[in-house]
This record gives structure tokens, C-alpha cells and sequence, in this order.
């Protein structure tokens, strides 16, 4: 595929993804997103690459999202997805949406503003490197009275404290590289000038690892995020059955309940 929307390069086993639409603010049109689905499967497939970094042209925007001037502006063109996209890692999904099964490091160089599908794209990466003036945020529900579509949605809650996700869902307020940092969604806040120097120096540590361990521990790490570590039980199910159980049936629990009914019936008049 020849890239317009987009700068794909590789070297030394790390890739490189640029989306280049600075004067749209590195918004995703539905082009770009087909563009950077193919090269995050080629990436995918190539057994020479072993690191991603993904980022914006620009120093200001790393991407603000999706792009719904392009959509204004081309009302007879379908996006060549659907509202299920996400049930097939293959499958093109809309603004914000990446391939999931990529089990090589993705990093974010967010050189500015990451909002809304720009932010979605930074919840599909495993570390995220944050200029010192870049500024984060999911303002769907303020801008459109809707939400993050993009899997914005599910991954906040599950990769930023709860309170800390639900602020940035339910306000659409913004919040900074150094904020996004102490709660621990930054890796690391770097001067502008020295952001994607940083960024390339996380690459070559990872790269100087064997790739088939790195790659088989980020696979059993997100397969397994949401799965129970011993039994398949929820947590009410935990606490009426098994544990619960023997302590509710014990002597002690039977003759605390005994006493207590000695104790109300004595009280009555």
C-alpha cells in the first residue's frame, strides 16, 4: 500500500508510525485508519520488527482523534466498517480502534494533545512516552454528549485508577503529561526536544531482549488480564459458597446464632 496519510519506516528491529496530517491536527480520516491498520499488520507479520513507536508530525497534536470534517466533507462514503469490528482482530475498526492481537511492544512518542481516538490510540499501547506539554483526554461526553466508541470506554477503567478514569469520562477534561504520570499511565514525561530520543531508548532496551520472551509475556499477560488467577467464581459467589459456607455452618457460627436467640426471646415481655 502506498502511504498518504501516514510515515512507515523501519530500522534496526524497531518500526516507526508517524501519522503526518499536521494541518488536520493528525486527525484520523478513515483513510488514515486503513493505512495505519495495514502497517501495524505488517509490522505484525514482519519477524524482523520487534518494536512499534507510534506518534504525530508536529510538536503540538499527537492525534485529535477522529477526523469528522473528512466525514462532513465526503457524506456519500462509507467507512468500510461496522459496528462489530472488534470481534475480529483483522477486521478495520473506526477511529481510535487498532488490530488487538499484536503481541510485539507498541509505544506511544505522544508529542502533544492525544484526545479521543488520539487517546484510544494510546490505551492499544504497552508504555507511553508523553512530551512535557502533551495533555490527554476523552471529551466525548462534553464536545458530542456521547463516549469514547473507540474502545476508549473499556480500556480506561481497566489500564488508570478507577476515580481517575471516571473523571476523564465523565468530565472530558483534559489532564497532563505529569498528572497522566503520577497515576501512572505515563512511563515517563520527557522534555519536548528529547521525546522521541526517550521513546527510542525504551525501543532498544526491549529490542535487546529475546523477542519470543517479550512477545509470550505480553500475549499471557493480556489473555489472561481478566481472568481468575485460581477458579472461575465471582465475587458474590465467593462470598456465599465455599470459604463462607464452612464459616457460616461452624459450631462457633451455629451457637453465636443459638445464644442470640436466647438473648432476643429473654428480652421479650
Amino acid at each position: 500500500m502506498a502511504y498518504e496519510n501516514i510515515i512507515y519506516e523501519k530500522k534496526d528491529h524497531i518500526a516507526y508510525i508517524t501519522i503526518d496530517r499536521p494541518e488536520h491536527r493528525n486527525a484520523i480520516s478513515p483513510p488514515t485508519q486503513i493505512e495505519l491498520w495495514d502497517a501495524l499488520i505488517d509490522f505484525r507479520n514482519d519477524s524482523d520488527s520487534w518494536v512499534i513507536i507510534l506518534t504525530g508530525a508536529g510538536d503540538h497534536v499527537f492525534s485529535a482523534g477522529n477526523d469528522l470534517k473528512w466525514r462532513s466533507e465526503h457524506p456519500d462514503e462509507t467507512p468500510p466498517w461496522g459496528p462489530n469490528y472488534q470481534s475480529d482482530p483483522e477486521r478495520v475498526g473506526t477511529a481510535g480502534a487498532l488490530p488487538t492481537e499484536i503481541w510485539k511492544p507498541m509505544i506511544a512518542a505522544v508529542n502533544g494533545y492525544a484526545v479521543g481516538g488520539g487517546m484510544e490510540m494510546t490505551l492499544h499501547c504497552d508504555i507511553v512516552i508523553a512530551s512535557e506539554h502533551a495533555q490527554f483526554g476523552v471529551p466525548e461526553v462534553r464536545n458530542v454528549g456521547g463516549l469514547p466508541s473507540g474502545g476508549g470506554i473499556f480500556r480506561l477503567p481497566r489500564q488508570l485508577p478507577y476515580k481517575a478514569a471516571m473523571w476523564m469520562l465523565l468530565s472530558g477534561q483534559y489532564m497532563s503529561a505529569q498528572y497522566m504520570h503520577t497515576v501512572g499511565y505515563v512511563n515517563e514525561a520527557a522534555p519536548h526536544e528529547k521525546l522521541m530520543e526517550t521513546a527510542e531508548s525504551y525501543a532498544r532496551l526491549l529490542t535487546a531482549n529475546p523477542p519470543i520472551g517479550v512477545q509470550t509475556s505480553k500475549e499471557v499477560a493480556l489473555r489472561s488480564l481478566d481472568l481468575p488467577l485460581d477458579h472461575p467464581r465471582t465475587a458474590w459467589e465467593y462470598l456465599w459458597e465455599g470459604t463462607t459456607a464452612k464459616m457460616r455452618n461452624s459450631e462457633d457460627a451455629q451457637e453465636s446464632r443459638s445464644s442470640l436467640a436466647r438473648e432476643t426471646t429473654a428480652r421479650v415481655p
